[in-house]
């Protein structure tokens, strides 16, 4: 029971050092990411734009009123998307 004891108290001790390294790393990576520029709104409502692209077909994206990009359950053939 004593070496059960001693183990679990070394791998408590090994994780609470491992997770204040971990969170130390962590923060001092988020400081140092820059911030990412906001994505310019989309015009006009209701058009359309290329996502993916398959082998036969690509998914689109619509504009929507908000300005915002979003899926669209429209699909076409891969020589006549729009680009």
């Amino acid at each position: 029971m004593k070496l059960f004891s001693t183990l679990a108290l070394s791998a408590a001790v090994a994780v609470l050092a491992m997770s204040g390294s971990v969170s130390e790393s962590l923060a001092a990576k988020a400081k140092a990411k820059p911030k990412a520029a906001a994505a310019a709104a989309c015009k006009p409502a209701g058009s359309l734009k290329t996502a993916a692209c398959g082998p036969s077909g690509c998914t689109m994206q619509r504009c929507w009123a908000d300005g915002q990009w979003r899926q669209s359950l429209v699909v076409c053939l891969k020589p006549w998307c729009p680009k």
